[in-house]
C-alpha cells in the first residue's frame, strides 16, 4: 500500500480541509515529518490509519472521538479521505466520524480509467473492513507493528514480556486457531471423561440391580457384591455359578410341571365325558315334561280352530259392510250440502239487492266530477306564478342577509388593518432596539478571542516554567544518582583489572617474556591484594550505570525541549504585548466580555426571530389588505343585486288573487279539490264492482242449490241398494249382526291364531320323535355328581399353575443371570475403550497446551519458529546498524511462572556475552527496534505472499542516537526506499532533516490549528 493523496476537515488540530498530496515527493521515496511539538505530526499517521482501519495509529489514539478536532464547528463534520496504491491498483476510502448523535458514514472506490466504482457490494462496516485488509494483506494489528510504527509503541516487541510478545504475535501471524484447538480438545477431554464415567457408572449400576433382580441366597455372588471392594472376576465367576444353579433348578421344575399338566389333561377328558351325559339325560327329562304339558292344551286349541273358522265367514261379509256403511255417510253428508246452499242463496239474493240500491244512489253523483275537474285545472294554472313570486321573496330576503353580513366583515377587516398597523410600529421599535444592541457583536468576538489566545498562551508559558524549575531540580538529582553509579563501576572494573594483573605477575618469572608486553625484564612487579569479584554483582553495577545515564539523558533531552517550546511562547507572548503581571486582569476583562458575548448572541437569536416575525406582519397585511378590496366590492355587487330583484318582487305582487296570498294556500286548495274528485270517483268504480261481484254471487248459489238437489237424490238410491246386499249376506252365513260383529277379527290376530296352532302342532311332533330316540340310549343311564371331580380339577390345576410359575421363574433367574453377565463384559470393554481414548486426549491435550517437559504450548512453539525468522532477518539491518556489535537471539529464558520461549537477549560481540535486550541504551534500543520491525516486514512478505509493503512510518527515536548511529539508520532506510519503499519519518533531530531532501512541514498557527508543507531542497 502506497498512500497518494489525504485529505482531512476537523481532523485533529486541522480545522479546515487540509490536502497532502505525496505525488509532490517525485522521486524521493524518503521524507521527514518536521514541526512543533503539538502541530499534528502524528495526527497525519492517524489520519492514514483512521482511512483504512475506522482507528488511530496507537493504543492511546485508537478512540474516534480523541480524533475530532476541538476547533471544529458543530455543524462541521470530521472526514478523512485517503487515495492509495496497491500492486498497481487505484483506490479512495472515505469516512465521516459521526459526532452528537449522528452516525458515522464510509465510502470505497476503485479508480479505474477516472471512473470511481464502488469496491464492495455495499458501504457496511465489515464489507468495507474485510476489503481493506484483503487488498493490503494485513489487520490493523500487523499494520501499526510493521507498516506504522507509532509513538511509545515502537519498541514494544523487543522489550515487552513474553506474554504481550504472544499477544502480538497472535494478532500478526494469526496463531489464535492453536488457542481454539486447545479449546477443542479441551471439550473432546471432557466428553470423554463424560462416557468414562458413564461407562463405570453403568457397571456400578448393573452390580448394584443384582440384589433386586437375583433373590438372596447364601452363595459366593451375594458374598462377592457385598464385599467393600468388587472384584469384577469374581463377580462374574459367581454370575456363571449362579446361573448353573438356576439352570438346575428350572430342569427339575420342569420335569414335574409336565407330569402334573399330563394328569390334569387325563382327569379333564374323563369329566367332560361324564359332563356330556349328564347334560343328556338332564333333556331327555325336561322333553318329557314338556310333552305333558302340551297335550294338556289340546281342548283349547279345538276352540280356537273353531274361533278362526267363524272369523273367515264374517271376514267375507266385512266389504258389504264398509261400502253400507261408506254410502250412508255420503246420503247424509248430500242432505247437508243441500241445506246450506239452500241459505246461502236467500242470503245473495239479498245482497243483490242492496248493491243495485247503492249503484243508482253513486250514479245521480256523476256530474260532480267534470266540477272538480275544471276548479283543478284553474288553481293548477295559478300555481307557478305564485311559485315564482315566492322564489323571488325568497332570493330578496337572502341578498339581505348577505349584505348584512357583508358589511360586518368589512368593518371586521378594517378593524383588524388598524391593529396590524399597530403591532408593525411596536416590532420596529424593537428591531432597532436589537440591531443597536448586537452592532458591537463583531468586535466584542474579535477582542473575546484575542484575549483568550493571549491567556491560554501565558497560562502554557506560566505551566512551562514550573516544569523547568522541576525538571531542573530532577536533573540535578538524575546527575548526581547517574555519577555515584558510575564511580561505583568504575571501582569494580578497576578492581577487575587489577585482579587480571595480580593473576599475571604471580606467574611472571625474570627473563621470560611478558605476555602483555612482551618484555623480559619486570621492574615493578604487582604485588596488591587481589579481591573477590562477583560477576554477577558487576553486571548489575552496569546495567545500573547504564539505566542512571539513560534516565538523566532522557530527563536532559526533555529539558531541552520545554526550554524551547517556552522560548516560542516567550516570543509568542512578546509580539502580542502581554505581561504575567497583569494575567488577573485579562480573565476579569474575558469573563467580562464572554457575558457581554453570550447576551449578544442571545440578542442575536432574538433579533432574527422579531424580523421573521415582522417578515410574517407584512405578509399578513397584504392579505387583509387583499381581503378588505374584495369585501368591497362583494358588498357592492350584492346591493345592486338587492335592488333589482326587490323591484321585479313588487311588480309581481300586483297579480296576485285576493283569496290567496301565498303558494302554500294555492297549494292546499288544488289538493283540497283533487282529493274530493278522486274520492267520488272511487265510490262509484266501487259501486260498479260490488254490483257486479254480487251478481256473480247470486248466480253461482244458484246453480250450487239445483246441484245438491240432484246429488241428494242420487245417493238415496245408492244407501237404500246397499243396506239390502249387507243384510242378504248376513242371512246367507247365517249371522245376526250381533253374532257377525262378535265374530269379526282383525288379519293379524288371525294370523297370530293360525301361527299359535301350527307351532303347537310342530312342538309336540318334534318332542315326540326326540323322545322315542333318546329313549333307547339312555336307558339304565342315571346322573352322576361332578362337584368331587370339580374339586379334584381345581385343586390340580392350582397345582401344575403353580409349578409353571416356580419353572418360569427359574429361567428367569437364569436369564437375568446371563444378561447381567453380558451387560458386565459389554460395560467392562466400554470403559477399557473409553480409558485408553481419554488417555490419549489427556496426552494431546496437554501436549498443546504446555503440560510438557519443556513448558511450551503449540501456540508458542510455532511462534518461537516465527519468532526465530523475525529475529534472523533483523540481525541482516542491526549488523549494520551496531557495526557489528549487536546481534538479536530467540531464547527460552524463564519469566517468572510463565511459558518461556519468546524472549529476545542481544548477543554483544565485543564481550561474547548475551544479555537481556532491556540492558540496551536509548539509542541501541531504538536500532534494534527498527532492525525487528524491518524484520518482521520481511517475515510477513515471506509467509504471507500475497503482501507487499511499500510503506513505511516511523514516528520519533532518532534523538537517541549519536552521529555514526544515525548515519547508519538514514542508510538503511535510503536503502529501504531504494528498493520501492515509502519511507515517512517523524523526528525534530537536525542532522535527519539535513540528510533527507523531502520535507512535510507540519506549521501551528497562531489561532491554534495547524497546516502543512511539502519541501523539495
Amino acid at each position: 500500500m502506497k498512500p497518494i493523496k489525504l485529505s482531512m476537515i476537523a481532523f485533529g488540530p486541522y480545522l479546515q480541509k487540509e490536502v497532502i498530496d505525496f505525488t509532490k515527493l517525485h522521486e524521493h521515496g524518503i521524507f521527514v515529518v518536521s514541526g512543533a511539538t503539538g502541530a499534528g505530526k502524528t495526527t497525519i499517521f492517524d489520519a492514514i490509519t483512521y482511512a483504512l482501519y475506522d482507528s488511530g495509529s496507537g493504543e492511546d489514539r485508537e478512540k474516534s472521538l480523541f480524533l475530532r478536532s476541538d476547533f471544529a464547528d458543530p455543524a462541521v463534520d470530521t472526514e478523512v479521505e485517503l487515495e492509495f496504491e496497491v500492486r498497481g491498483r487505484l483506490y479512495r476510502i472515505w469516512r465521516k466520524f459521526g459526532h452528537d448523535g449522528a452516525s458515522a458514514k464510509r465510502e470505497f472506490y476503485e479508480i479505474t480509467g477516472g471512473v470511481a466504482v464502488p469496491a464492495v457490494e455495499k458501504f457496511q462496516v465489515k464489507l468495507v473492513q474485510s476489503k481493506v485488509e484483503e487488498l493490503i494483506g494485513l489487520t490493523q494489528s500487523q499494520f501499526n507493528q510493521i507498516v506504522m510504527l507509532p509513538q511509545g509503541e515502537f519498541q514494544k516487541l523487543l522489550t515487552s514480556e513474553s506474554k504481550h510478545k504472544e499477544e502480538i504475535f497472535r494478532k500478526i501471524f494469526k496463531t489464535e486457531r492453536f488457542t481454539k484447538m486447545v479449546e477443542l480438545l479441551r471439550e473432546k477431554k471432557k466428553a470423554a471423561e463424560k462416557l468414562y464415567d458413564q461407562a463405570k457408572m453403568q457397571q456400578d449400576h448393573t452390580i448394584h440391580e443384582i440384589q433386586s433382580r437375583l433373590p438372596y441366597r447364601e452363595s459366593e455372588l451375594f458374598l462377592a457384591i457385598n464385599h467393600e471392594v468388587t472384584n469384577m472376576y469374581q463377580v462374574k465367576q459367581a454370575l456363571m455359578g449362579e446361573q448353573q444353579y438356576y439352570e438346575e433348578q428350572y430342569a427339575i421344575l420342569k420335569r414335574q410341571y409336565e407330569a402334573s399338566k399330563l394328569h390334569l389333561q387325563k382327569l379333564n377328558e374323563a369329566f367332560s365325558e361324564q359332563k356330556l351325559l349328564n347334560e343328556r339325560i338332564e333333556k331327555y327329562s325336561i322333553r318329557k315334561t314338556k310333552l305333558a304339558e302340551l297335550m294338556q292344551q289340546q281342548q283349547t286349541m279345538q276352540a280356537q280352530q273353531q274361533r278362526l273358522e267363524l272369523a273367515k265367514k264374517a271376514n267375507q261379509i266385512e266389504p258389504l259392510e264398509r261400502e253400507h256403511e261408506k254410502v250412508k255417510l255420503q246420503f247424509e253428508q248430500a242432505e247437508a250440502s243441500l241445506k246450506k246452499a239452500k241459505a246461502d242463496y236467500e242470503t245473495a239474493q239479498n245482497q243483490l239487492r242492496q248493491a243495485t240500491v247503492h249503484y243508482s244512489e253513486q250514479k245521480n253523483l256523476e256530474p260532480l266530477l267534470d266540477e272538480y275537474t275544471e276548479l283543478i285545472s284553474r288553481l293548477k294554472q295559478l300555481l307557478p306564478v305564485y311559485e315564482t313570486i315566492s322564489e323571488q321573496r325568497e332570493k330578496v330576503s337572502r341578498l339581505k342577509e348577505k349584505h348584512s353580513s357583508a358589511k360586518q366583515l368589512f368593518e371586521k377587516l378594517q378593524k383588524e388593518a388598524v391593529d396590524l398597523k399597530e403591532k408593525q410600529q411596536q416590532q420596529q421599535m424593537m428591531i432597532n432596539e436589537l440591531e443597536e444592541s448586537v452592532y458591537t457583536y463583531h468586535e466584542t468576538f474579535e477582542a473575546h478571542t484575542a484575549l483568550e489566545r493571549k491567556i491560554e498562551i501565558a497560562k502554557e508559558a506560566s505551566a512551562l516554567q514550573a516544569n523547568i524549575g522541576a525538571l531542573t531540580k530532577k536533573l540535578a538529582e538524575k546527575k548526581q544518582i547517574a555519577d555515584e553509579a558510575q564511580y561505583k563501576f568504575q571501582q569494580m572494573e578497576q578492581q577487575v583489572r587489577s585482579n587480571q594483573a595480580a593473576f599475571l605477575a604471580a606467574s611472571l618469572q625474570h627473563g621470560e617474556a611478558c605476555p602483555v608486553c612482551g618484555s623480559t625484564e619486570h621492574p615493578a612487579i604487582h604485588n596488591s591484594k587481589a579481591l573477590e569479584v562477583d560477576g554477577n554483582v558487576l553486571t548489575a553495577l552496569r546495567h545500573e550505570s547504564d539505566s542512571a545515564l539513560q534516565s538523566y539523558y532522557q530527563v536532559n533531552s526533555k529539558l531541552d525541549m520545554e526550554q524551547n517550546a517556552l522560548k516560542e511562547k516567550q516570543y509568542a507572548l512578546q509580539q502580542l504585548n502581554v505581561e504575567f503581571s497583569l494575567l488577573h486582569e485579562y480573565e476579569q476583562q474575558l469573563f467580562t466580555l464572554a457575558n457581554q458575548l453570550s447576551l449578544q448572541k442571545q440578542q442575536q437569536t432574538m433579533l432574527l426571530s422579531e424580523k421573521q416575525k415582522m417578515e410574517q406582519l407584512l405578509q399578513n397585511k397584504d392579505v387583509l389588505q387583499e381581503r378588505i378590496e374584495k369585501g368591497q366590492k362583494y358588498m357592492m355587487d350584492i346591493d345592486n343585486q338587492f335592488a333589482q330583484e326587490k323591484g321585479k318582487l313588487e311588480q309581481s305582487e300586483k297579480s296576485l288573487l285576493p283569496q290567496f296570498s301565498t303558494v302554500q294556500q294555492v297549494t292546499e286548495a288544488l289538493a283540497g279539490q283533487q282529493l274530493k274528485h278522486r274520492q267520488l270517483k272511487d265510490a262509484i268504480q266501487k259501486a260498479v264492482e260490488d254490483l257486479q261481484k254480487k251478481q256473480l254471487v247470486e248466480k253461482s248459489c244458484e246453480v250450487n242449490r239445483l246441484h245438491a238437489t240432484n246429488h241428494l237424490s242420487e245417493k238415496q238410491q245408492e244407501y237404500v241398494l246397499a243396506q239390502a246386499a249387507f243384510e242378504t249376506a248376513m242371512q246367507q252365513q247365517g249371522f245376526q249382526l250381533e253374532t257377525y260383529k262378535n265374530a269379526l277379527l282383525p288379519l293379524n290376530i288371525q294370523q297370530q291364531i293360525q301361527d299359535a296352532m301350527d307351532a303347537y302342532k310342530q312342538n309336540v311332533h318334534t318332542l315326540t320323535v326326540q323322545i322315542a330316540e333318546e329313549q333307547q340310549l339312555l336307558e339304565g343311564k342315571e346322573l352322576a355328581d361332578l362337584t368331587a371331580w370339580e374339586h379334584q380339577i381345581s385343586t390340580l390345576n392350582e397345582q401344575v399353575e403353580a409349578h409353571y410359575s416356580e419353572v418360569k421363574l427359574k429361567q428367569s433367574y437364569a436369564e437375568q443371570c446371563k444378561t447381567t453377565l453380558d451387560n458386565l463384559e459389554k460395560t467392562a470393554q466400554q470403559i477399557e475403550d473409553y480409558k485408553i481414548k481419554l488417555m490419549q486426549v489427556e496426552h494431546i491435550y496437554d501436549l498443546i497446551r504446555g503440560q510438557n517437559e519443556a513448558k511450551i504450548s503449540f501456540e508458542r512453539f510455532a511462534q518461537i519458529g516465527y519468532l526465530e525468522k523475525v529475529t534472523h532477518a533483523a540481525n541482516e539491518r542491526l549488523r549494520l546498524l551496531s557495526n557489528g556489535q549487536y546481534f538479536l537471539k530467540s531464547t527460552g529464558r524463564k519469566e517468572g511462572n510463565a511459558q518461556s520461549g519468546l524472549s529476545i537477549d542481544v548477543y554483544d560481540s565485543h564481550t561474547g556475552q548475551t544479555r537481556d535486550v532491556k540492558t540496551l541504551s536509548g539509542g541501541e534500543k531504538f536500532n534494534a527496534s527498527l532492525s525487528l520491525a524491518l524484520g518482521m516486514a520481511d517475515v510477513i512478505q515471506s509467509v504471507q505472499g500475497s503482501v507487499h509493503i511499500d510503506t513505511m512510518f516511523i514516528d520519533e527515536g532518532f534523538g537517541t542516537l549519536d552521529e555514526e548511529a544515525l548515519r547508519r539508520a538514514i542508510d538503511i532506510l535510503i536503502d529501504l526506499q531504494q528498493s520501492g519503499r515509502l519511507i515517512g519519518v517523524i523526528s525534530h533531530v537536525a542532522e535527519l532533516k539535513a540528510a533527507i531532501p523531502a520535507i512535510l512541514q507540519v506549521q501551528k498557527l497562531k489561532e491554534g490549528h495547524s497546516k502543512t508543507e511539502i519541501i523539495i531542497k
